[in-house]
């Protein structure tokens, strides 16, 4: 099946289970709004009792920031840990609900239960996390895979300035690859696991490999088209964002409407990432490296 078709069918899939689409968008602004109220509370603090808050807040000089924080280190320590929490909340919040996702993908017969989906989320959670903690280990690789590349590059460029400018971008779009493709890999783990029931992680994870590595060409074709999609409207909300006015109150709430849909829009991209994936999953199977591994394939 063409990756078009794959696509298409994806998008269908999407709207055809608005209810999810509409749970995930509540978790994700109920979650913003826990998160906004202390961080609000600080950032008063940090920028009511000080001219140079203001200062910050009108853009005027980058080195207020830093002096800034030098003098309210207690402020900005709590701002940081708040946001640190709020990252870890929001990453154990994703693996959660990837299962619940995915289950509703892969049981496309069923109709959608929310008691279902939540079912599966806790199921499969401990899985995914381990998934996850797998694949920070490739993550760790990449990282040493840019290093390596930064030595080399330097040794090359030696002190020639456009050189070194074109090397240093070369080697930003390498690691931002090597990163998605990780992520495609385990994105196919997680399909893997449901569909199939598996408990090993860790081979789990390997066959992934070989299977991206088997259909590579397609599978990066459909990570990429559906990544050009939310990178499309991105740009049309960058726009758009910058021609609304915030100035007057009206203006704050159109543009408050506008994050909203956007941010609706950003969690239908990631129910097409998993869609797409789930029907390109199902068309295929995983010859490549079978002799490498003893586990049949249904």
């Amino acid at each position: 099946m063409e990756i078009w078709t794959l696509f298409i069918q994806g998008i269908n899939r999407v709207i055809h289970n608005k209810k999810m689409w509409l749970i995930l968008f509540g978790f994700q602004f109920l979650l913003s709004v826990i998160l906004i109220i202390p961080l609000k509370s600080q950032l008063g603090q940090m920028f009511d009792h000080s001219l140079m808050g203001q200062e910050i807040l009108q853009g005027i000089g980058g080195s207020a920031f830093f002096e800034f924080a030098t003098f309210h280190s207690q402020l900005v320590s709590l701002e940081l840990v708040l946001l640190v929490i709020g990252g870890l909340v929001y990453l154990c919040l994703s693996i959660f609900l990837n299962g619940g996702i995915l289950g509703v993908f892969i049981r496309e017969d069923e109709s959608f239960s929310a008691h279902q989906f939540f079912e599966n989320s806790g199921l499969y959670f401990c899985r995914f996390l381990r998934l996850f903690v797998f694949s920070l280990g490739f993550i760790v690789v990449a990282l040493l895979i840019d290093r390596g590349l930064g030595w080399l590059f330097r040794w090359i460029a030696i002190d020639i300035e456009p050189l070194q400018v074109g090397f240093r971008i070369l080697r930003t779009f390498f690691l931002l690859f090597l990163i998605f493709f990780i992520n495609m890999v385990f994105a196919y783990a997680k399909i893997r696991t449901v569909l199939l029931e598996r408990q090993d992680m860790f081979n789990t994870g390997l066959r992934s490999w070989s299977f991206v590595f088997q259909h590579m060409g397609k599978t990066l074709g459909l990570f990429y088209l559906v990544a050009s999609l939310g990178f499309v409207l991105l740009l049309i909300y960058t726009g758009i964002g910058k021609l609304i006015g915030a100035s007057t109150w009206f203006g704050i709430f159109v543009l408050f409407l506008w994050q909203q849909f956007y941010a609706l829009s950003r969690i239908g991209i990631r129910l097409l990432f998993h869609s797409a994936q789930v029907n390109f999953y199902k068309e295929h199977t995983e010859p490549y490296l079978r002799a490498w591994f003893k586990e049949d394939i249904p």
